[in-house]
């Protein structure tokens, strides 16, 4: 049996390198690769769904196709990739180019007629095969930070494209593009316990285990010495040559005794999946201490094509008077690997007092739905919203929600309904319900049907009735009323507001609409003369920035531009 199961994992690791071809696709940069972002490395909410090609923190290098096909789809927003385009192959896969700066002349004309056509910054087209065509190596923008990133960077994806399954780029040859010799690293090792009756160490609260590097290059845990049901949680990461970053890691092997207890692996995922992060970490951890620990243990809702296999969900049961060995194997894609062995023992201690978790009305069954209400506010749980059962805290004090805390991770979206019947009608144009983040008012987008207000929300703990007046601010123009810009290429002012949010803006020359295009890390709208819709002699300039709650500003002035 033993022998079987390991000539199926060899069996699956030999097909799923072998099923993608390697010399299909070339790179889409022409500068040394270095990657900044592995496949599915840990994300705030996500697992990353690509690579992230470094271009030496600048912008503007060259980005080509990196096959033949046609350009598909070609989405233009402030957020996530910001500028993108996705490319269909004839072989069956699509791959995707995000966080542009710009696209290649032939592409902006497209677009520069649909954001006219339109009226609107951020688009989305979806193209025929003949509408542009490209060829390997053609040129179709050029690197950028747009949309969400964090820095100058290439994200770069390849997706199966009847399915939009994201698969590992490495699989495709471009692990042959950087050197990588050195093995993932683990900074620290956790152990759970998972029951009223475990104990670890004798502690019943998850302890941090000690760990020594070895002569042969293993790390020995110190001894575990436990009881009842226990889970295993790992702090690592992954390194490479001329790579100052810290990746994600792609393989994990667990085994209890020699025998296969969990396993993972980054080669392909649905985008259903990527919100599973939340259960796929110790959420609770990474919220109160921004530390994330993989979990080596499921519960009944996992990314079940990252975790690959499980026995008991990866809990281990200490429970009669024999040694055991824990094995954890971390490998990189280049076959580099970390070994931490974990020797447990079963023995009873005198247990360290535990902080029992407060019981409360409201004991909340993860797979059931769940309403609560009072004082005029109700919440709608859908089932499948959290990952495990717990004592709800749910309140309403003085037209306040009091929703549990941030410390639990979220799955579906609830619905909050506050009843506004008492707030005058003239009042409640203006409002919404709000939440506090910290110290700060956060804005959702509320829907009003006559007196009752309704969010859709994964967010937990404070919420209540907020109302916003104030008009977004326009400031900081790169000219001054009535100068003279023809040695200037751009028209460029900041706009922001102070709660809602943005909702639109649009910009005038002369009375015509005029595409600027906003960089939200910036609070910048930028339009490009270059475009010509200017006027020789005195042009008339005007914006109106609107929130999420209809107050507004305008902004008039004028220029001179003859050339």
């Amino acid at each position: 049996m033993r022998i079987l199961i390991v000539f199926l994992f060899v069996f699956n690791v030999v097909f799923a390198q072998d099923k993608y071809p390697k010399d299909y696709f070339r790179s889409p940069l022409d500068i040394p690769i270095a990657i900044a972002g592995s496949f599915g490395e840990l994300r705030p909410n996500h697992f990353h769904s690509g690579i992230d090609f470094r271009t030496q923190k600048k912008e503007g290098f060259p980005i080509y196709a990196t096959a033949d096909g046609f350009i598909s789809r070609i989405k233009i927003s402030t957020g996530g990739y910001g500028k993108s385009i996705y490319i269909d192959h004839p072989n069956g896969y699509t791959t995707v180019y995000g966080h542009l700066q710009k696209t290649a002349p032939r592409i902006q004309n497209i677009l520069n007629a649909e954001h006219y056509s339109k009226e609107s910054y951020e688009i989305e087209i979806f193209l025929k095969p003949n509408e542009i065509s490209v060829k390997k190596g053609d040129l179709i923008g050029y690197s950028g930070n747009t949309g969400s990133s964090g820095g100058p960077h290439l994200h770069f994806e390849i997706r199966d494209t009847k399915t939009e399954y994201i698969i590992n780029p490495l699989f495709f040859g471009y692990d042959s593009s950087f050197i990588d010799t050195k093995a993932p690293q683990i900074s620290e090792l956790l152990v759970y316990p998972l029951s009223d009756a475990s104990q670890v160490n004798g502690s019943p609260n998850p302890i941090v285990i000690s760990l020594s590097l070895q002569k042969d290059g293993t790390h020995l845990a110190s001894k575990i010495i436990a009881r009842g049901k226990i889970g295993f949680g790992i702090n690592a990461y992954d390194i490479s040559e001329n790579n100052y970053g810290k990746n994600g890691i792609y393989k994990l092997n667990a085994c209890l005794n020699g025998m296969p207890y969990y396993s993972y692996e980054f080669d392909s995922f649905s985008f259903d999946e990527t919100k599973h992060i939340n259960d796929f970490i110790d959420y609770p951890r990474y919220k109160s201490q921004n530390q994330r620990f993989q979990k080596l243990f499921v519960g009944y809702l996992y990314s079940n094509n990252i975790v690959k296999s499980t026995k008991n969900n990866g809990i281990v049961d200490v429970s009669s008077n024999f040694t055991m060995n824990y094995k954890i194997v971390l490998q990189d894609f280049h076959g580099n690997e970390t070994i931490i062995n974990i020797p447990i023992s079963y023995e009873y201690l005198p247990s360290i007092f535990a902080s029992k978790a407060i019981e409360t009305p409201y004991f909340l069954k993860a797979r059931n739905e769940n309403s609560y209400a009072k004082d005029g506010v109700s919440v709608f749980i859908p089932e499948n919203t959290f990952y495990e059962d717990f004592y709800l805290k749910f309140d309403v004090k003085n037209n306040e929600l009091f929703l549990h805390d941030n410390f639990v991770a979220v799955n579906e979206y609830m619905t909050i309904t506050f009843d506004a019947t008492k707030i005058p009608v003239i009042e409640r144009e203006k409002m919404f319900i709000a939440n506090l983040n910290g110290t700060r008012t956060e804005y959702n987008m509320t829907s009003k049907n006559d007196s009752l207000f309704t969010i859709k929300t994964k967010k937990l703990g404070k919420f209540f009735l907020a109302k916003d007046t104030i008009a977004p601010l326009i400031y900081k123009p790169n000219f001054t009323d009535g100068s003279n810009l023809d040695k200037q290429q751009t028209l460029k002012i900041s706009i922001s507001d102070d709660l809602s949010g943005i909702a639109s803006y649009n910009a005038y020359l002369n009375g015509k609409w005029i595409l600027m295009e906003y960089e939200n890390k910036l609070n910048r709208l930028t339009h490009s003369l270059s475009d010509n819709l200017y006027i020789n002699g005195n042009n008339k300039f005007k914006i109106i920035v609107k929130d999420n709650l209809g107050n507004s500003t305008t902004f008039e002035s004028n220029f001179n531009k003859t050339k």
